[in-house]
């Protein structure tokens, strides 16, 4: 396709040529760019040319060999190669030097040539909207033009059909004046009114061709504005459209700039955010901490109450053992004994032995339970419960807001808000707290068997996620 240039001297370089149509009128440019380059008024094509009289594929130039060109005419409206029309679907060599016509219209014809590349340079495509807008434009001023014309041909075919049966009679009258000369005074008048309607029918018809050339220049001379006005048009959107260029990198700056502030701006916003973050969650180990070392206080001074109440046991216990030696020495002493005259000693049957200080004993040790077992489920009531379930808890879990509740119910209220049930703030970060899990479990260990079957009864409903009505206001469940 591409045609290289000698170089004349050796520190000259090598010229690419490539064939171009050059417009004879105006000198515009148009590169044929491909081995097959299609030009016509539909989109598809590589060169649109906005006209009626130029069909939507109009020809087809095709490169067969090395520097051989070749043009093929697919139009309506013919192509003329050095003003002679092209056979329709026919293809026909062409060489540098040729003219071309597109359609009958000379404002449509251009000169091939080659051409150095860097001379012509090719212009941006105009929007697809402004193409149609153009040809919607140009499909209705040929359409006007076309009624226009459709309704003189119909009056002109319509005075020649009077004017032929006007002849006609005039034929069959002459006939008759050979054969009937008795009237040929009546045949003489028809043929003078005849001959008068004949020529007002010539007037008639001469007075239309008159209208009709002089509509035709009309038409041609609206043509002719109309094109301008195109072309001028044409001249505005080009120009439009280099502002745009010019408009499109200035924006892109601007957006470039936007963009790095945008991204300074969140870089910073992060690094705030994640302080914070970084920030709440110490202060949440810290507020952990805190209650770890509380609840290991209290353990060891529930530990120290348990001693003091197995010390208070112990010394009830040996109070209790003797006193019950001492009233054994006064029952002796008020025992009657019986003396009995003879040998013979009789045999007792023992039929039970009662231990009198093993009911005062469990007595005291189950009081003293209660009141330990009372202790801690206080603690646990007041601690270690729940403010969504009423229960203790089961995977507890510590919100930002330093408020604990089961994992399960903190979840199932986070559906449907997003804050504290308890103080309303909103919920930033959800954090387990194993060391209550672990002291819960240890209490719970101690508890009786029916709060144990309780406890894991509720584990296992919550991890097969049976829901359960939730109420922050529940009564609360001693243990």
């Amino acid at each position: 396709m591409e045609k290289l240039k000698r170089a004349t001297s050796p520190n000259e370089e090598l010229k690419i040529l490539e064939p171009v149509l050059i417009k004879t009128d105006t000198n515009e440019c148009i590169r044929i760019d491909k081995n097959e380059f299609k030009i016509g008024r539909a989109r598809d094509n590589d060169e649109i040319i906005l006209d009626t009289i130029i069909s939507r594929r109009h020809c087809i130039f095709k490169c067969e060999g090395q520097d051989e060109w070749t043009i093929k005419d697919l139009s309506s409206t013919k192509t003329f190669v050095n003003n002679v029309a092209m056979e329709p679907e026919k293809v026909q060599n062409i060489y540098p030097g040729d003219s071309i016509q597109f359609s009958p219209n000379e404002t449509f014809k251009y000169l091939f040539t080659f051409a150095e590349r860097e001379h012509c340079v090719k212009k941006p495509r105009i929007d697809e909207k402004i193409l149609d807008t153009v040809l919607v434009k140009q499909k209705t001023f040929a359409e006007s033009q076309e009624c226009q014309r459709k309704e003189l041909k119909n009056k002109l075919e319509i005075n020649q059909k009077e004017q032929i049966e006007l002849k006609q009679q005039l034929d069959d009258l002459l006939s008759q004046q050979a054969v009937a000369k008795d009237d040929k005074k009546n045949l003489l008048n028809q043929i003078m009114v005849l001959e008068d309607k004949i020529k007002a029918c010539n007037a008639q018809e001469e007075h239309l061709n008159n209208m009709y050339s002089e509509l035709l220049q009309k038409l041609e001379n609206e043509r002719m504005q109309f094109e301008m006005r195109i072309n001028e048009e044409k001249q505005k959107w080009q120009e439009a459209l280099d502002m745009s260029k010019q408009e499109k990198e200035t924006l892109e700056v601007k957006m470039r700039e936007q963009m790095e502030k945008w991204r300074e701006e969140q870089q910073a916003e992060w690094k705030k955010m994640m302080e914070n973050k970084m920030k709440e969650e110490k202060d949440i180990q810290a507020q952990l901490l805190n209650e770890k070392n509380m609840l290991e206080a209290r353990l060891k001074e529930t530990e120290k109450a348990l001693k003091a109440q197995e010390a208070k046991a112990e010394t009830s216990q040996t109070i209790l053992n003797a006193s019950t030696s001492s009233e054994a020495i006064a029952s002796t002493s008020e025992c009657i004994f019986l003396n009995l005259e003879g040998d013979e000693i009789p045999e007792f049957q023992i039929i039970d032995t009662i231990d009198l200080t093993e009911f005062s004993q469990n007595v005291l040790e189950t009081n003293i339970k209660e009141s330990v077992l009372g202790k801690m489920s206080d603690i646990m009531d007041e601690q270690l419960t729940c403010s969504i379930c009423s229960e203790l808890f089961v995977k507890a879990t510590t919100l930002s807001c330093t408020h604990t509740f089961c994992h399960h119910c903190i979840k199932e209220w986070n559906k449907k808000r997003k804050d504290c049930p308890i103080c309303r703030k909103p919920v930033m970060s959800m954090i387990r707290s194993l060391v209550l899990d672990n002291f819960i479990d240890r209490m719970i260990e101690n508890l009786s068997q029916e709060l144990k079957n309780r406890r894991m009864q509720i584990i296992r409903e919550r991890e097969v996620s049976v829901p359960y009505p939730v109420s922050v206001l529940g009564k609360k469940k001693r243990y």
